[in-house]
């Protein structure tokens, strides 16, 4: 998780998407990410390039280190999945949950919610959701 926030903080979406999988459905397993689909040229890479361009506005400090420092508390795993919630991810000190609400308008913190989701996939993780509610 710590890999994505980074890369979603730096603006560089393929390696953000190299990190993800695509979370299974029914009895297929979470699938990571290929290198053909987080490229430049395919239409996923495309809108992937978009999505985590507008969470690199939504999770920047206002002036964030270079490169920015992420820590990411231990989350229990259960099945192979493991949550965690915007306040247990950290970017340069401050809670992923704080920068976001930052650049809201509107959102109040008792009803803002957000978790990121990672899998095990082979030994790897990657992030397989990102769950943000405002209300």
């Amino acid at each position: 998780m710590a890999k994505w926030v980074t890369a979603i903080v730096q603006d560089r979406s393929k390696k953000a998407c190299s990190v993800m999988a695509s979370p299974g459905t029914d009895s297929a397993p979470a699938k990571p990410n290929s290198a053909a689909l987080c490229g430049d040229r395919s239409r996923q890479g495309q809108e992937a390039k978009k999505q985590i361009h507008s969470l690199h506005t939504s999770f920047t400090p206002a002036r964030p280190k270079n490169p920015p420092v992420v820590e990411v508390a231990k989350a229990p795993v259960s099945g192979g999945v493991a949550t965690v919630d915007g306040e247990q991810v950290t970017v340069d000190g401050q809670t992923l949950k704080a920068i976001t609400l930052s650049h809201s308008t509107g959102v109040t913190e008792d009803k803002f919610s957000l978790k990121i989701v990672a899998t095990e996939i082979d030994g790897r993780w990657y992030v397989t959701d990102l769950r943000i509610s405002s209300g």
